[in-house]
């Protein structure tokens, strides 16, 4: 009788390639200056990152990228390569690609390899990817629950957002909504602008996150909106709404650019809109009699910061915040019904 193997292994492999990329892109976003530094190579440490593409796009004469960087005053994108080991790096069509564009690898594992076969080796500090990892567990927690075991039903851990969008009920914010409206009544999505305030709550945003839409004016105008609590506004329209798929980036031509300039029609890098959600309308309000808010009061802070840092991009409320928002708004509503 052959002899049986009674010994299993538990997997300690505890996360996979998908992580490190998360890692980069936070750190290239939000690290400091030192971080951000030790993370690209000597020949690229002096541009300014505009815009990074998570996972580029895929055509007939190339490989899918793990990250592509778009430098201020560069005219091409930077590929980004990511592996555990150098040693990993070894498929012709990658190295050629990341050659031929002037990109870099990443690598976790060790090496005192700056260049490989001609091509810049950046090396991640093992203990600030540690570092990172413990400051952003219970995040990544709930990610991975939402989206691996559709754990969506604690109401308790869900985030609440507003978007101030200022303008009078015939502006450009009104009208993009509704052109997205008709062009996808069942499946609406919405873009932000590129802001290095906002991003970091575009970012956190999650699947089963409440978000209100407010397409609102004040009495007195101005191009930013003041935090001042006495400040009055009107609401022309509100969406309270539920995010289905909270970030992602459109790199085609048909809803890459679909708020963008339509006789421009920017490249990826110099869009202004690049950083995308779908949601679903819970209760939508579309007038025609415009709600008198009256002052701001409390969500004066809130409203000033959607709005000053991109012209209306998501900024948070606690749950108390979020609950009086929501029945002052359906209260004004059913006034005027």
């Amino acid at each position: 009788m052959s002899e049986i193997n009674i010994f299993k292994k538990i997997n300690r492999n505890a996360f996979n390639e998908k992580l490190i990329h998360r890692y980069l892109f936070e750190r290239y976003y939000f690290g400091d200056s030192q971080q951000r530094q030790k993370l690209l190579p000597d020949r690229l440490r002096n541009y300014q990152i505009n815009l990074i593409v998570p996972e580029g796009t895929k055509t007939e004469e190339r490989y899918r990228v793990d990250l592509e960087i778009f430098f201020k005053n560069m005219q091409n994108s930077v590929p980004v390569e990511v592996k555990w080991q150098i040693s990993n790096f070894k498929k012709d069509n990658q190295k050629n690609y990341i050659k031929q564009k002037q990109g870099f690898v990443v690598v976790l594992g060790k090496t005192d390899k700056k260049y490989f076969e001609n091509i810049d080796v950046v090396i991640i500090d093992h203990e600030d990817f540690s570092d990172w990892i413990a400051e952003n567990i219970s995040r990544l927690s709930r990610e991975s629950l939402i989206y691996r075991a559709s754990s969506v039903s604690d109401a308790s851990k869900s985030q609440y957002w507003v978007v101030f969008l200022k303008g009078g009920p015939k502006g450009s914010a009104v009208k993009n909504f509704d052109r997205m409206l008709k062009s996808q009544p069942l499946h609406p999505f919405w873009a932000f602008r590129q802001h290095p305030k906002a991003l970091p709550h575009i970012l956190d945003m999650q699947k089963g996150d409440t978000i209100i839409f407010l397409f609102a004016s004040t009495l007195k105008g101005g191009m930013a909106h003041s935090k001042n609590p006495k400040t009055s506004i009107k609401i022309h329209r509100f969406y309270i709404c539920e995010i289905v798929e909270p970030y992602y980036m459109v790199l085609d031509d048909n809803r890459g650019l679909f708020f963008e300039d339509q006789i421009k029609k920017p490249s990826i890098g110099d869009r202004r809109w690049p950083h995308f959600i779908d949601f679903t309308i819970k209760r939508p309000y579309e007038g025609p009699k415009e709600l008198l808010f009256g002052p701001q009061g409390k969500f004066s802070e809130s409203f000033a910061n959607s709005f000053n840092h991109g012209g209306g991009t998501p900024y948070p409320l606690s749950r108390s915040q979020y609950e009086l928002l929501k029945d002052k708004l359906i209260k004004l509503s059913k006034e005027i019904e």
